[in-house]
This record gives C-alpha cells, structure tokens and sequence, in this order.
C-alpha cells in the first residue's frame, strides 16, 4: 500500500496552524485540583492552558478531542467570527497540550468536568454554547448529568446558563463505540508502571495516529510530526495511555452518562446537534444511533465527509457549522 504521509516543508506544518502560534496565543494559569479552582499561577499544584477570545462572560465553550487537545481547533478558528461576534473560551485538560502532565494523577471523565466548571467560575462565565469534540462529549454528559443531580439535591446548577450543546465526533452512547483495537483499547492496557517511559518513534505514532484521518486526505509528515510535539510538550506522550480508558469510564457509569437519556432531559430548555462524520473508525455508529433512537424526537443530526479528525479535515464546514448553530441558539 503507498504511503499517505508526504514530505513538505516547514512552511507548510498544519496548513498554517502552528503549535507555538497557538499557545502564544494563550496562557497557563495555576489550578489546584482540590479545590477544585483556578488558584494564581505562582504555587499553584498544576498549570493549565487556556485561551480566551473576547469577553467570557457569554463566550462559547471549546472544549478539546483526544488525543491532539485543544490545538485541535487551530485549523477551525480562523473560519470562525471575531471575538466581539464570537467570543471564544478554548479549554485545555490537564495532560494536554501544553497543560501540565503529571504522571501521578487520576486522569478521567469527572476530574476535566472538575476543571471546566473551575475556569466557568473564574471567568465569570453567565451563559454559553458547549461545543465538544471527541471524547470531551462524555464532559459534557457528566456536567449536565451534575446538574440534574445538582437540582435535585437542591443545589446551584454548578455551571452558567447554557444556551446550546453542539458535539461532533462525540461519545454519546456508552454501547456506541467502535475505537480500532490497536488505539485506545490497547492503549489502556498499557501497565501504569510503564507508561511514565513510554517513548514512541516518529514512524511507530504515525501508524498508531493515521486512523484518525480518511483515507483520501494527503496527511503530511510535517502535519504529523507537529502533533506529535503538541502530545511531547511537559513530556507527555504517556497521556496517550493514561487517558484512553475514557470509554470504559463512560460504560461503567451506564445510563448515567447515556447521552440519549440526558438529551430526552434537556432538549426543551436548549437546542442540541451532533455530527460525525462518514468515515470515522472511532465513533462512526454514534449518529446512526442518534438517529435511531432519537431522530423521531427531533434529534438534530449532521454528517461531514473526512475521518474522525474533521477539526483537520473540514475546518471550515466545521466551523460554518458551529457558527450558523450558535446564531440560532
């Protein structure tokens, strides 16, 4: 089989996203998971990055896939409306990008729910449209889950106003995922002990990450290589297998984190959309399933053409995409 990984040059890396044009853009601010809450930088236990595009006080929340994070939406943002029609919150997880990465934490589901409802509270937040790639789709699930419980108990909701939730490429059914064995499933199954040294070579991470694009996008070496060092930045390839139990994360907490469940809960209150797209090896039956059991309750469903990284794909029918639901919200 010929080989989609082409050579080019420097110039050309990321279709002219770059990793340090993106993360000059924003800044690491302290966070103590404890708490949880954003804590000033100096002392702080972690640092986490987070960039911010106009006013936060109604910004929409992006909320990063697995495993590129939120230089994932490098490509996106420039197809999108300025910061005074569109302001923008650009969350990044702890072992992510260029979050700090310990090697002793407990990675999972409820801990990034922890920290979007910390950077809420710290920026003021009052309203915003959620807008999930990729596994942070299981976020959104547990906040809004938190909230009925929340309420039940009689508590505040614990989040701002939320005027829509828009996932692409999400996990939305626990019985819904479809994650080639040799990713994540492998992945997690990597001992604890052994994945603080896990090294991968620049040829073995490009067959292990050339899944995550179809098959008719010309995927460049440079292209690869500058996601490759988004995952190395603070050392942090280990996050690869620290963090791909997140599906096994969702099935253990069964209904609860049922996106179907949840959205028969909320669709009065807010507009919701998912999308996949066609040739998505990871979360290809997700929509088909929306569709199945939800598309007779007016479900919203839309389907891009591309693999699972459509962030990098179709970065302006993405973001078109984004932009005409949250002028409709």
């Amino acid at each position: 089989m010929p080989d989609r990984f082409g050579a080019v040059s420097d110039a050309a890396v990321y279709a002219g996203a770059s990793a340090e044009a993106w993360f000059a853009g924003g800044e690491r601010v302290g966070y103590d998971p404890r708490a949880p809450a954003i804590v000033a930088a100096e002392g702080a236990p972690l640092k986490i990055f987070l960039r911010r595009e106009g006013e936060p006080a109604h910004a929409v929340t992006f909320m990063p896939g697995f495993p590129d994070g939120s230089f994932g939406w490098a490509k996106v943002l420039p197809h999108l409306p300025n910061a005074a029609e569109m302001p923008k919150l650009f969350v990044e997880y702890v072992g992510m990008g260029d979050s700090d990465k310990p090697k002793d934490y407990a990675y999972s589901t409820a801990e990034r729910a922890d920290l979007v409802e910390a950077i809420w509270r710290d920026q003021s937040v009052q309203s915003t449209t959620l807008v999930a790639f990729d596994f942070s789709a299981i976020v959104i699930s547990e906040h809004l889950r938190r909230r009925l419980e929340r309420a039940h108990r009689g508590e505040p909701a614990g989040g701002p106003e939320i005027r829509g939730v828009f996932i692409f490429n999400g996990g939305l059914f626990p019985d819904g995922h479809s994650h080639p064995w040799f990713t994540t499933p492998l992945l997690r199954r990597i001992p604890k002990s052994a994945r603080g040294a896990l090294r991968l070579s620049f040829t073995v991470f490009k067959m292990l990450v050339g899944v995550i694009w179809s098959k008719g996008y010309h995927v460049t070496d440079a292209e690869v290589r500058e996601l490759h060092s988004v995952l190395n930045r603070q050392d942090g390839l280990f996050f690869l297998a620290a963090a791909a139990g997140f599906v096994e994360d969702q099935k253990a907490e069964g209904d609860r984190l049922d996106f179907g469940h949840l959205f028969k809960t909320y669709r009065g209150q807010f507009p919701l959309l998912v999308g996949g797209s066609d040739e998505d090896l990871f979360e290809h039956r997700q929509v088909d399933l929306a569709q199945e059991r939800l598309g007779k309750l007016g479900f919203r469903i839309e389907r891009l053409p591309g693999g699972h990284l459509t962030t990098s794909e179709q970065p302006e029918a993405l973001a078109t995409l984004i932009t005409k639901f949250e002028r409709g919200s």
